[in-house]
């Protein structure tokens, strides 16, 4: 399933604010930490397949990517534990998802809107609360 238009263009918009933030040295927050997470999950799925996320990224990327994840984004969770029963027990994660073949790419875009979704939800709403907060404070000043 693709991903719908608005999501790819906000994806794709946001990651790149938070990926040259990134790149510049300056510090993540924990909301752009988490856009970062899967915009990275995201591309390199889109690019080459979950198996090149792994290649690429690694375990440890896929560690951050699951904590940053948790009990904000229930699709991610459920992906997650789907991924894990396959790359479970192997000493290299990036190999046994070749060996699923096109199997665990399909996991993937079978959560991916939703995943997105909750996404933008997540962030949005992070701003909006952190926008009412600063000027709440300004009002009081």
């Amino acid at each position: 399933m693709e991903l719908p238009l608005e999501l790819e263009n906000w994806l794709t918009e946001a990651g790149d604010v938070v990926v040259r933030k990134r790149a510049s040295g300056g510090v993540l927050s924990q909301r752009e930490q988490l856009l970062f997470e899967i915009w990275a999950l995201d591309t390199e799925t889109r690019n080459g397949g979950l198996s090149q996320y792994f290649a690429n990224r690694g375990l440890a990327q896929w560690n951050r990517c699951e904590a940053a994840c948790a009990g904000k984004l229930p699709s991610f969770m459920a992906f997650a534990k789907r991924v894990e029963a396959i790359i479970s027990g192997k000493t290299d994660p990036y190999q046994a998802l070749i060996e699923c073949g096109t199997e665990a790419d399909d996991l993937y875009y079978e959560y991916q809107t939703q995943i997105v979704r909750e996404l933008q939800s997540a962030f949005n709403s992070t701003e909006t609360d952190r926008a009412s907060h600063e000027g709440h404070t300004h009002q009081e000043g």
